[in-house]
């Protein structure tokens, strides 16, 4: 999907923009962050969504990463693909949208970041050994 069919809208809560105020909108709509969600698919009480938010706009990702799925059983993919369902009405009920990818994690989130001119990409903190070595590759 080219960046210019994306929707880029800060995802808010309650009519507030996550980390900001409403009077920020001509700074945050200069800076976009990207926030790839892993493993932590929550809107609310979530730091580094919180800290992605401060940056100013933010494009939310998820990577279907093969490495994960293909190990997976169809009861876990299930769960993932009604979660992530779930996480999209949750974004978009507040204006904004979740880009989905499907690939190696390392080429896909530094894709997205170039695309969507990013100029940070937030995580939550991974300390499964996967994770911390995933996390390494992309970097």
């Amino acid at each position: 999907m080219a960046a210019a069919n994306m929707n880029m809208t800060r995802i808010s809560r309650r009519g507030d923009w996550i980390g900001g105020r409403r009077g920020e909108t001509s700074r945050m709509a200069a800076t976009r962050s990207l926030f790839w969600f892993r493993r932590d698919l929550r809107l609310g009480d979530n730091p580094a969504l919180a800290a992605a938010a401060r940056d100013g706009a933010v494009i939310a990702l998820f990577v279907l990463d093969p490495a994960l799925l293909l190990p997976a059983g169809p009861p876990r993919v299930a769960y993932l693909l009604r979660s992530l369902r779930l996480l999209r009405e949750q974004i978009e009920d507040r204006g904004g949208s979740l880009l989905v990818r499907a690939g190696r994690p390392e080429q896909e989130v530094a894709r997205v970041a170039r695309e969507c001119a990013a100029g940070s990409v937030h995580i939550a903190a991974d300390f499964a050994p996967y994770g911390r070595e995933r996390d390494q590759r992309v970097e």
